[in-house]
């Protein structure tokens, strides 16, 4: 009796204790990421991966512009692996192409998954007048 209780109570805890699926709608959802501390980085990945146990239909663009596109860099990137993940997931990253303008710097130095947008901005505001929900990320 007491054994099928602790397992009683366990398997109640498991199941409180994981993330469960809230919605299975197709919720847009197009964030915006400026940030680019790698810290704030790693909170947003975590994030990104708990919209999407909540709401496993979700479609999901990243807009990132300014320090933000540093995500999203080819070099020495310890996020390259959780980044595929999400990709794998539908999930769909950007960067503008304005910051590399400003930024003097190349598409070839951004991960294969990484796609361009010529002006942040525009895509910001095109998204949402086609219906996207907009979301802030980082700090």
């Amino acid at each position: 009796m007491r054994t099928s209780l602790t397992f009683l109570l366990l398997v109640l805890f498991i199941g409180m204790a994981s993330a469960q699926v809230v919605s299975t709608a197709e919720h847009k959802i197009l964030f915006q990421l400026t940030d680019g501390e790698p810290e704030v980085h790693k909170k947003f990945i975590r994030q990104l991966n708990n919209v999407l146990t909540a709401a496993p239909n979700a479609k999901i663009e990243v807009v990132t512009h300014g320090m933000g596109i540093d995500l999203l860099r080819k070099e020495s990137n310890p996020f390259e692996s959780d980044l595929q993940k999400l990709v794998d997931k539908g999930v769909v990253f950007v960067v503008c192409e304005n910051t590399l303008k400003q930024r003097e710097m190349k598409k070839e130095q951004f991960l294969p998954l990484a796609g361009f947008v010529p002006a942040a901005i525009i895509e910001l505001v095109m998204k949402q007048e086609a219906g996207w929900i907009y979301i802030k990320a980082g700090g």
